[in-house]
């Protein structure tokens, strides 16, 4: 399956016409529920004004989707997927996606070839617009110059960024949402801002060292070890001091070094390892929350419930309902 993008807006409607599906309207919101024969769920776009929209995708197909998307504007994205197992190649680039990530994508005049594969739930939210929509928040020319540093940094890739509580917080209030109408379009458009000065932050305009001299090679190697660590030992996490020896840093430049590199604080790192968990044993293992709690080292159920709320914008029960709707 081919798409040819000539202008931000076309994917969704490209899309809809290519699986013979029927887009509802409600104001600036369409929504396409899948063909049975293509699979289940949703995807939706609000379109914020000419050159920015927001899509929300949370669909299973029932066989692999592999379109060829073929770029011929402009085209600045950031994205978060919650769930999903999402394969894209591009001149001779890949790159893979999995639940609970970010991605940063500019791209023009090029063709990208994208997988999803069957039975995987996939659900992401993307903002998209053009570089001239993001260039009119340069308030003087040395911003100016400094953004489309920041552009050209990311331009042709697909780069990961990292996905801090803060992104994760405005994620989950984008979507869940509750206005309706024009305000929750005025609402969107707001959070969708937030998200790209999020980014922008994490990101330091390309430069995850934030002006202050790059990692060393032997010292990135180092971070990433720590970070393996933290993955493995989320559930009973190594003290600070234990991880520094492991990983042979000292704690002050262990700190810092990995809040440069990862945009977040070990215990945050830890906190979020521990709710994507929570998280996946609520949703996929179907277990009660106290479980779930206790599983990833929470004994207090209420302070686990506080934890969730914080990192999702909702809590355990909420959520659950959410999916369930």
């Amino acid at each position: 399956m081919t798409l040819h993008i000539s202008g931000i807006h076309d994917l969704f409607d490209q899309f809809t016409s290519l699986v013979e599906g029927e887009a509802v309207q409600n104001g600036s919101e369409q929504q396409l529920a899948l063909p049975v024969h293509v699979g289940s769920g949703t995807i939706s776009r609000t379109r914020i004004r000419p050159g920015m929209e927001i899509m929300v995708t949370d669909v299973t197909f029932v066989q692999d989707m592999r379109l060829h998307i073929r770029e011929n504007c402009q085209l600045f994205e950031l994205s978060y997927c919650l769930n999903g197992d999402i394969h894209c190649e591009w001149l001779g680039k890949e790159s893979h996606t999995v639940r609970q990530t970010g991605n940063v994508l500019f791209l023009e005049d090029v063709s990208v070839m994208e997988e999803k594969r069957a039975g995987v739930r996939h659900h992401l939210l993307e903002i998209r617009l053009t570089p001239d929509e993001l260039m009119r928040y340069a308030e003087d020319p040395a911003e100016k110059s400094r953004m489309e540093g920041w552009l050209k940094h990311h331009r042709g890739g697909i780069d990961s960024f990292p996905a801090t509580p803060a992104i994760q917080k405005c994620v989950a209030e984008l979507l869940h949402c509750t206005h309706r109408g024009s305000l929750k379009r005025l609402y969107l458009e707001s959070k969708a801002l937030e998200f790209i000065a999020l980014f922008g932050e994490a990101d330091e305009f390309g430069s995850f060292d934030g002006g202050k001299g790059k990692l060393r090679r032997d010292d990135v190697e180092k971070l990433n070890l720590a970070h393996g660590l933290i993955e493995v030992h989320f559930e009973q996490p190594l003290s600070i001091r234990e991880l520094a020896r492991r990983v042979g840093m000292n704690e002050f430049k262990l700190k810092k070094g990995f809040r440069e590199r990862f945009g977040c604080t070990i215990f945050e790192r830890v906190r979020q390892k521990r709710m994507e968990k929570a998280l996946w044993y609520l949703q996929v293992e179907g277990w009660n929350i106290g479980t779930a709690a206790v599983s990833v080292g929470y004994s207090n159920v209420s302070n686990f419930t506080t934890t969730f709320r914080k990192h999702y914008g909702c809590n355990p029960s909420d959520y659950l309902k959410q999916i369930d709707r």
